[in-house]
């Protein structure tokens, strides 16, 4: 009985509240919240969908709207399909005119980036990111963004492979954290383009041993064997 007063008095101020706030504020929280459970279940196409709703709610929310064209480029990416990347970048590229100043428009311009590049538009992504880590130089994200983008966009050009190597170690080096697995597996993309098998293999085990998301462990583990399988490695 104890423990049951204080939750019954909890849920009357909740719902004092949510009757007294806005409806746009209310919509916006709301949709938001149920987006990134969608997302944790896996259900990214719906997660999208509600993301959709608050950045509708509250169009000048940055969080809203960067979860929704987030949203869209990782359904792009996954599928393959260009018309997530198109209204991606709409999205992102009209939220930029209309927020110029806005002081964590960083952001935007990483996912805008994202959007040209899967759109194949690849010159205007690597300005797009450039753009991003200039007005935000320590953000993760974005550092390892630009390095896959200057690795991939000249693939067969060593100084462009070898400028991402040093774009990933500074990802690595902003962090304040273990949980780079991301910047270690590109990185060790870099260095397999470069046949560098002993520095790739050090960093795919870095990456690993961080425990990463399934998808990023798969890759990690299928690139590792097809590096210990190539002839060339000393492992």
């Amino acid at each position: 009985m104890r423990v049951l007063k204080p939750l019954l008095v909890l849920i009357v101020i909740l719902i004092v509240v949510a009757l007294f706030t806005p409806q746009d504020i209310r919509d916006g929280n709301f949709f938001y919240a149920y987006g990134r459970v969608l997302d944790a279940l896996g259900n990214s196409g719906a997660a999208a969908g509600a993301y959709k709703t608050s950045f509708e709610a509250m169009p000048g929310n940055i969080r809203f709207v960067r979860s929704y064209v987030r949203a869209l480029n990782d359904i792009g990416e996954r599928t393959e399909s260009e018309s997530h990347f198109v209204t991606a970048y709409d999205v992102a590229n009209q939220w930029i005119e209309d927020h110029e100043g806005h002081d964590q428009v960083w952001q935007m311009h990483i996912e805008k980036a994202r959007a040209e590049w899967g759109k194949g538009s690849r010159g205007a992504a690597k300005v797009s990111i450039d753009t991003a880590v200039e007005l935000m130089p320590t953000d993760y994200y974005a550092l390892v963004c630009q390095g896959i983008i200057y690795r991939d966009i000249q693939p067969n050009n060593k100084d462009a492979v070898g400028r991402s190597i040093s774009i990933f170690e500074q990802a690595i080096e902003v962090r304040h954290s273990t949980r780079t697995y991301w910047a270690h597996f590109e990185l060790a993309k870099a260095y397999w383009m470069l046949r560098d098998e002993a520095r790739a293999l050090n960093e795919l085990d870095q990456a690993i041993s961080q425990f990463p998301p399934r998808r990023i462990r798969i890759e990690a583990e299928r690139l590792k064997h097809e590096i210990q399988s190539s002839g060339r490695s000393e492992r």
